[in-house]
């Protein structure tokens, strides 16, 4: 009686579409999107439902997983359960199917003898009806391959299912592409059916390693003593950090914000005597979008009292130290504590503020040999000398090295590139615009600094003054590191991890209004020995904050919090220069600072760039289960969508 009202209901709304369920194995229907027709007999569908209860009610439990059967398993008799894969027909006799699920793939026979009875003729025909991807459930009998078939790519190679019953659970369309083929498709292919494209092995096993690395930061958090506390997502606007989404209210002239990060609300608990805190929390930012960036993104959110740096920074390498034994089997134990660097030391040797140093390619100071003395006190002089340089790059090469040095970004940038050639061997040096001009100077120079026949030199002056992330040598050494791994010039082992602390950032940026704006947020407390400088020369100040940097990539970034009310407001109100509306956003903070909030401080490690490394994949929608495209859209179940007119009314939204 149920089964007759659902179909009254589906056909009557004409939101079934005809099929003959049983043709599908012969002619898979074309998907996504295709016109099709709708069933206009209630008997046609009646039957195909019943068949469809029947077969959930029938079908067996599975056994075993497609990645458990051993050689130790042979003469069982077994159920699997799974996705079929392409069938290799040798004869009508024998058959070949590989199964796959979650967990590994077995490969099941059909074999049949000269007096095949009508269950193994009615088998043979769904075998070879059967379509690709299709959800199946087997029962048969674990057989020994022989030694010469044996599979040793596969954990289960050694053994085979010889096939006695079939049940097709749901059979499956034409896909798209398939999950297995070793061709990729294009992204936004893959990324419109993400629901095929993670059934690939690589996104399954990253998925998994996800959820281990996530488990495992609990287990560690936990037993050093922190608690772990949601915290709202329904923020309000301020004016710090990035763009942020907002999220319309039906209170007139009210909004919702979501949080960027869980700061405020941590410091608020730090205040609330909470002590340790942690949470794996989600964030989202309004920004562009890149490999390593999405608009929804989780972090690994931690907060303690009464701590200093050094606290925080052992308590982070410790436990990276647990996750990458838990997860990867490898032993940090020898590179704690991890290397530390000043933001100045930084961008002096490397020219970014997220260094890769694996590769070395240090950039070395050279101001003592600039030809306009005058300019020591504005300017500061470097070189970067890449070995064998002119040999590695092409002139194609070098010249996109050039177009870097793009004069609308940075007018006060002048750089030179130099090959080191049998022809040039002293010329190149009195033609530098930059270099004093003097042979008792080229001889030290280039002894200095390692220079030989076949080197590429680059030499750059630059403001001392920064104020980017990076310097134009810093990403000109970015970019040959990219040219020569492409070129194999480069091997660097996917077990080598350089985990690298970059302190003592500015506290505060001027931007292009002339406007000081905070490095990193308004709420990090500037280094004791620099707060007399936060009216003098607040450039000049450096905060409580730091970095973590893994093989070039930053995946985290924290500081100590001021927690001296007066001290918060006047960096509002004196240095940052917000209005009174602004300053009155964070009344909440500065009031709970003011009611006996300890010294606290804290970081946030980005979750997905922490594991795009650990997977080693260059992009972070590999270990996300359903990522956004560059644009922001996830076009797995077309989102962001369109709301109606009458939605709109309710929230006091007219769309201009």
């Amino acid at each position: 009686m149920i089964v007759n009202s659902l179909i009254n209901c589906l056909i009557k709304r004409r939101l079934f579409p005809l099929i003959n369920r049983s043709s599908i194995y012969k002619n898979p229907i074309s998907y996504p999107y295709q016109k099709q027709t709708f069933y206009s007999s209630k008997n046609l569908f009646t039957s195909d439902i019943n068949q469809f209860i029947n077969l959930q009610a029938t079908f067996p439990s599975r056994t075993h997983t497609c990645g458990d059967l051993r050689s130790s398993h042979v003469n069982q008799r077994v159920v699997l359960s799974g996705w079929s894969q392409r069938i290799r027909k040798f004869s009508p006799e024998l058959i070949f199917l590989p199964i796959r699920d979650s967990y590994g793939t077995t490969q099941l026979v059909y074999r049949s003898s000269k007096s095949s009875d009508d269950a193994s003729l009615i088998l043979q025909e769904k075998l070879s009806q059967l379509s690709a991807e299709s959800v199946i459930c087997i029962e048969g009998v674990v057989a020994q391959r022989p030694k010469e078939t044996i599979n040793k790519n596969m954990l289960t190679g050694e053994i085979e299912v010889e096939i006695e019953k079939l049940y097709c659970l749901n059979p499956a369309y034409t896909l798209p592409f398939f999950p297995f083929d070793k061709k990729l498709s294009n992204e936004e292919t893959r990324l419109r059916h993400r629901y095929i494209d993670l059934r690939r092995d690589i996104l399954q096993n990253n998925l998994r390693k996800r959820s281990l690395v996530s488990w495992s930061i609990r287990d560690f958090l936990v037993n050093e003593g922190f608690v772990e506390i949601e915290t709202p997502i329904l923020f309000k606007s301020t004016p710090e950090g990035a763009r942020e989404f907002i999220v319309p209210t039906r209170t007139k002239g009210l909004f919702y914000a979501l949080t960027q990060s869980p700061q405020q609300y941590k410091q608020l608990l730090m205040a609330g005597g909470i002590d340790k805190y942690f949470q794996i929390a989600k964030c989202f930012r309004d920004e562009d979008l890149r490999a390593d960036r999405q608009p929804e993104f989780t972090q690994i959110d931690l907060e303690m009292s009464f701590v200093k740096v050094d606290d925080i920074i052992s308590l982070v390498e410790k436990m990276l130290v647990y996750v990458w034994k838990k997860v990867l089997g490898v032993d940090l134990t020898n590179k704690v504590p991890f290397q530390r660097m000043t933001f100045n030391e930084a961008m002096s040797k490397f020219g970014s503020d997220k260094p890769d140093t694996r590769y070395g390619m240090e950039i070395k100071d050279i101001s003592s040999f600039i030809s306009d003395l005058s300019d020591l006190s504005e300017y500061y002089a470097e070189c970067l000398v890449i070995k064998n340089g002119a040999t590695l790059l092409s002139k194609k090469e070098i010249e996109s090295l050039k177009s870097l040095n793009n004069p609308s970004e940075d007018s006060e940038t002048k750089c030179e590139f130099h090959m080191i050639r049998d022809n040039k061997l002293n010329s190149w040096f009195f033609d530098s615009h930059i270099l004093k001009q003097s042979s008792n100077l080229y001889d030290s120079f280039t002894k200095e600094f390692h220079i030989e026949i076949g080197d590429l030199v680059i030499m750059n002056k630059r403001k001392k003054n920064l104020v980017r992330s990076w310097t134009l040598l810093g990403r000109i050494r970015s970019q040959i590191i990219t040219l020569l791994q492409l070129k194999d010039k480069l091997s660097i082992s996917p077990l080598e991890y350089n985990f690298l602390w970059i302190e003592s950032f500015p506290l505060f940026t001027r931007v292009e209004t002339n406007k000081l704006t905070s490095t990193h947020h308004p709420f990090t407390a500037p280094l004791p020995e620099d707060i007399e400088l936060l009216f003098k020369d607040p450039e000049q100040v450096r905060g409580q904050s730091y970095d973590l940097v893994l093989n070039g990539v930053e995946i985290g970034g924290g500081s100590v919090r001021i927690h001296s009310p007066k001290l918060q407001s006047m960096i509002f109100s004196e240095i940052l220069k917000l209005s009174n509306e602004e300053i009155i956003g964070f009344e909440h903070l500065v009031n709970a600072l003011g009611y006996g909030c300890p010294p606290h401080g804290g970081i946030a490690l980005g979750f997905d760039r922490l594991l795009a490394v650990m997977c080693e994949t260059k992009s972070i929608k590999d270990v996300i289960a359903f990522p956004k495209t560059a644009s922001g859209n996830d076009i797995t179940v077309s989102s962001p969508s369109k709301v109606s007119k009458e939605i709109l009314e309710e929230y006091g939204i007219q769309l201009i």
